[in-house]
């Protein structure tokens, strides 16, 4: 049996999932899932938390530095995997703002600042 796709509300910042955002929540994108990928969200908000406790842990060592951190490489990685999978199940204004900010490398050149563009 196929499982049907609703609509959620992801809110990036608390890791929140929500099928009716209320009036306090903030969603930062809306998303078409399954129960089952609604679940692998939620797991990958769960390690992506772990790692975040990770660079906590690290940053209390002060002669490691950020950029020779497995912690922080991981953290990184961890909201990369987060972005893909909204990225994947996004709506367009979702896939759109993914985009935007370049966190999967994908690039747009619709945000080209004007004088770049005049450039060419």
């Amino acid at each position: 049996m196929m499982e049907s796709k609703q609509t959620y509300f992801v809110d990036i910042s608390s890791g929140d999932i929500l099928q009716d955002p209320n009036q306090n929540a903030s969603p930062s994108f809306r998303i078409f899932a399954t129960p089952t990928e609604v679940n692998e969200l939620k797991m990958l908000f769960n390690d992506n938390y772990d790692d975040d406790m990770s660079t906590m842990r690290r940053a209390q060592v002060p002669f490691r530095q950020y950029h020779n951190s497995p912690e922080d490489n991981q953290y990184d990685q961890s909201m990369k995997d987060i972005y893909s999978m909204i990225y994947k199940l996004g709506d367009e204004e979702a896939r759109r703002h993914i985009i935007e900010i370049g966190v999967l490398g994908h690039t747009s050149d619709s945000h080209l600042r004007e004088d770049i563009e005049n450039l060419k």
